[in-house]
């Protein structure tokens, strides 16, 4: 479960002390906390950078911002999405692991989801 992603020269990270996102454009020496998700959606848990799009996995949401996480909106939802643990970029999928083990996958950046096994 990525907790720590680089895309392009920023690095983002959760914080799971203060349960949010930061991020570092400066190799991790500095790291300031990028607004949008808070306690609404639960502990933070998963982070992806897929198709250009930073996603956010959280205990009840699956997330995604367009504009490097100053913009956050959901992206899919209901059992699959809640019961997901981690993410992978898959190329053409974007995959999901949920806590029942189950392999789940999306040709549509998050909005419906399909079991592999």
């Amino acid at each position: 479960m990525p907790q720590l992603i680089t895309a392009g020269k920023i690095m983002y990270r959760i914080n799971p002390v203060e349960n949010r996102l930061e991020l570092s454009s400066t190799n991790g020496v500095l790291w300031v906390s990028r607004s949008g998700p808070g306690k609404r959606y639960g502990r933070l848990k998963d982070l992806l950078w897929y198709h250009d799009q930073l996603f956010l996995l959280t205990e009840t949401h699956l997330l995604r911002s367009r504009n490097q996480g100053s913009d956050w909106g959901p992206c899919g939802s209901g059992k699959v999405v809640e019961s997901l643990v981690a993410l992978l970029d898959g190329g053409q999928y974007l995959f999901g692991q949920s806590a029942d083990g189950h392999l789940w996958y999306s040709y549509n950046e998050g909005a419906d989801w399909g079991r592999r096994g």
